[in-house]
């Protein structure tokens, strides 16, 4: 008499091994990419040169500042170009953030504003709004 398995479904079914458990590969280098290494020169040097700008800005008023204080004071005249320059400076700051990719969400939100103005909602493939002679059911 034969004994029955000791689980069931085990009669006899060779199994293939379990794999070996393996570590997750490691990612390729981002910098290896030709587009996101350009992108990200790019995005370096804006920031270099935003750090140059302002380095320029501080010195050139300094400068300015101590021209008034060796012609006697008296009238804050390098406030003037302080609040001219200054601004431009801060523009120059703020742009760094404006050319960031758009996310999904903006993506979907202008595809929706451009499909409510082509014909109020409704989908481009709209047979309505098809061009040509076109079988009707």
């Amino acid at each position: 008499m034969t004994e029955p398995p000791a689980h069931p479904g085990d009669d006899d079914v060779t199994r293939p091994p379990l794999p070996s458990w393996q570590p997750p590969a490691a990612d390729a280098d981002p910098a290896a990419d030709p587009q996101l290494r350009a992108e990200a020169l790019k995005r370096l040097q804006a920031r270099k040169d935003f750090r140059t700008h302002v380095t320029v800005y501080l010195a050139v008023l300094g400068l300015l500042v101590g021209i008034w204080l060796v012609s006697g004071g008296g009238y804050f005249w390098p406030v003037w170009p302080a609040m001219g320059w200054g601004l431009a400076v801060v523009l120059h700051g703020a742009s760094l953030s404006w050319d960031k990719e758009p996310t999904e969400a903006e993506i979907a939100a202008q595809a929706r504003r451009i499909l409510e103005q082509r014909g109020g909602g409704r989908p481009a493939t709209d047979p309505r709004r098809l061009d040509g002679p076109q079988d009707s059911v």
